[in-house]
């Protein structure tokens, strides 16, 4: 099995590849399997939160060896589950670590080992894939290339917890569109996490509330089916809504108000529905409050303004709520003078979501005065007008 080495990952490292790298790839070709293992056990012990290690390891071969391992019928079940452990640690590197972990066909190779009896083995590889898949250079599709892998996967969210939070994280973040929409829904992806809202782990939860998130949106089919499913007595928006409340933590608020939010623009719940109107906005405006991260009041305006668009009454509504109109000027003050001055770290962290404030500060500008005169006069005459139609107002003279 060859791999191609990305040319800028090789010219860095392979001038600094140690003895003792090279000592850990040559033990996994020793005659004697339990010497094999324990060589496995020393390398996932070296590269533990060490990238130049495991960077020097794939540049020596160590992936193509741990993958012929990984699929030798004469490998103990231990030794496999020890190579698919290091080859997790490795997908954790890189961005270019994953890219050859890629040229290697790991994806095609775990997949395979699902259908191994042993849930230990099970959970490392699916470690493991979730770790790829969730990488930016993971082309999605390889997901959906062999249609035996979808309905394996269902079957497999009943082996363990962790069974279920890696292969729900797998289908939410490798749900890119309608077409994989389609794909997971005829597979029964509904009804086989819907129950998981109510695991005992909140990981398991929050990973099957991101699935249910990315399902419905702007997809009515799957929108009506998730209005109308049970869940120990409760339907799923009623179990959405328990989720909104201010004890849960943000991540789940954020999260279930998406999946409400998208099961209203897609048709399945009224605009006027209590849910929306009580719950929802309310919850997405204080998403937008200035002690939340950055990056929540940015999916949290976001989100707002593709709630509100259609609708006026919303429009109104969400105009009215907590000072929002004023909360949104605050999205226009980084990076800050003092951010600047006293640490660096959040100058840096500041620039980096100074845009994505702004552009969803406009968005939910331009959704709440979509059609509302007066809205537009409180956004471009009041305090929490954007500066730049400030400086606008200011720069018109009179002729």
């Amino acid at each position: 099995m060859a791999c191609v080495l990305e040319p800028p990952l090789r010219m860095s490292v392979l001038s600094e590849v140690t003895a003792s790298s090279r000592h850990y790839v040559d033990r996994l070709f020793d005659p004697d399997p339990q010497k094999v293992l324990q060589g496995v056990i020393d390398m996932k012990n070296a590269v533990i939160g060490n990238n130049k290690q495991k960077a020097n390891l794939i540049v020596l071969g160590a992936v193509p060896r741990l993958l012929y391992l990984l699929q030798q019928e004469t490998s103990s079940t231990e030794l496999k589950t020890e190579c698919a452990v290091v080859l997790g640690s490795l997908s954790m590197g890189t961005e270019n670590n994953v890219k050859s972990l890629l040229d290697c066909h790991i994806i095609p190779a775990l997949l395979q080992d699902l259908l191994s009896s042993d849930l230990q083995f099970i959970e490392a590889c699916l470690r493991c894939l979730r770790t790829v898949f969730t990488s930016s250079v993971t082309p999605v599709e390889l997901l959906y290339t062999d249609a035996s892998v979808i309905p394996h996967l269902m079957l497999l969210l009943s082996r363990s917890i962790y069974a279920q939070e890696y292969i729900c994280q797998i289908f939410a973040h490798c749900c890119k569109g309608p077409d994989h929409q389609t794909i997971l829904f005829n597979h029964g992806v509904v009804q086989n996490i819907a129950h998981l809202l109510t695991s005992v782990s909140y990981k398991v939860r929050m990973q099957a509330l991101k699935c249910f998130s990315v399902l419905a949106f702007d997809n009515p089919q799957v929108s009506m089916t998730l209005a109308n499913v049970l869940v120990d007595g409760e339907l799923l928006p009623q179990i959405f809504v328990k989720m909104l409340q201010r004890d849960k933590p943000i991540e789940m608020q954020l999260t279930a108000a998406k999946c409400l939010t998208y099961m209203c623009r897609a048709g399945s719940i009224r605009t006027d529905d209590n849910c929306i109107v009580l719950k929802t906005l309310p919850c997405l405006v204080r998403m937008c409050s200035k002690e939340r991260l950055l990056e929540v009041r940015v999916e949290g305006a976001e989100t707002l303004a593709y709630l509100i668009e259609p609708d006026v009454e919303l429009q109104r509504i969400a105009s009215i709520t907590d000072h929002l109109i004023s909360m949104l000027a605050d999205y226009f003050k980084y990076p800050s003078s003092v951010s600047a001055i006293t640490d660096i770290k959040r100058l840096d962290h500041d620039l980096k979501h100074a845009h994505e404030l702004r552009q969803a500060a406009f968005k939910l500008y331009a959704s709440l005065g979509a059609n509302d005169e007066d809205i537009r006069k409180k956004v471009s005459l009041g305090e929490g007008r954007p500066p730049v139609l400030s400086a606008s107002r200011q720069g018109v003279t009179p002729t």
